[in-house]
């Protein structure tokens, strides 16, 4: 018996354009909510942005597994927060500063914070993912408490630059977020333990439990979930985690099953 459903957003929910078919997802909260259905949106992204992606009569009925696992919620209302203790921060400023290079973002709970230097260019597509965005001459003197850090990579690249910064600083966990980013926080820190979480509070096993994902950072949500299915355009480690591969978000394919599964 099915009783949650978690997905994640951009390259699974979300088609390149950022939209979905928003008739498929009413029926899907209804069948949801007649069957007791928890639905999850379990995303690296900002749990700001998130919220922007749904109708705001169905918030109260979802649930959030925000920032890879960091951030907990039920519509609104905080579940869980694990932030990054000093000695990470510590680790995380060698990072920032070897690889100054790069564009990068720090994902904080009241915002994320990237570099004007950075260029409008990158502004633009960091608009997609934060809806609460802060741009910083520098990031020296922030005032928060901070989930991960994320670097940017070439297209492709992101995996394989994630194992070389976990031999380089094992000390934190390294994932690729997408194809062009890596997704830098606390070891054990992933949409599993939010999931893990849920579970604990609701009285929902894993095998009860289907998860939708396309990028490394899925990999443990989908391996935790009884069932899971990964997109056709996922990355290969996300595909090898699932329990079967679905369609393309361009096709509403994740939309689709979730009916299936509740029909």
């Amino acid at each position: 018996m099915i009783k949650l459903l978690a997905t994640d957003m951009d390259g699974t929910w979300l088609t390149a354009q950022k939209t979905y078919d928003r008739a498929k997802f009413a029926r899907i909260m209804q069948l949801c909510r007649e069957q007791g259905v928890k639905f999850v949106v379990a995303s690296g992204n900002q749990y700001y942005n998130l919220l922007t992606r749904f109708p705001k009569e169905y918030l109260p009925e979802m649930y959030f597994v925000a920032e890879n696992g960091s951030f907990v919620l039920k519509g609104r209302e905080v579940l869980n927060i694990v932030d990054l203790d000093p000695d990470e921060m510590r680790t995380m400023k060698q990072i920032e500063k070897k690889y100054a290079g790069r564009p990068s973002v720090w994902g904080g709970v009241h915002s994320a914070y990237s570099l004007k230097s950075y260029g409008d260019e990158y502004y633009r597509y960091l608009t997609q993912f934060f809806e609460k965005l802060t741009m910083l001459d520098s990031y020296e003197g922030i005032d928060d408490r901070f989930f991960k850090y994320t670097l940017s990579t070439k297209p492709g690249e992101s995996s394989d630059f994630a194992k070389k910064l976990k031999r380089e600083f094992p000390s934190l966990d390294m994932v690729a977020g997408s194809d062009t980013a890596v997704d830098i926080s606390k070891v054990g820190m992933n949409k599993s333990v939010g999931l893990k979480l849920l579970g604990q509070r609701y009285n929902i096993s894993p095998s009860e439990m289907v998860a939708f994902g396309d990028g490394g950072n899925d990999v443990a949500m989908m391996e935790y979930a009884g069932t899971s299915y990964a997109t056709a355009s996922a990355l290969p480690e996300a595909k090898r985690a699932a329990t079967a591969i679905i369609g393309s978000s361009e096709d509403s394919a994740v939309q689709d099953k979730m009916l299936e599964l509740l029909s």
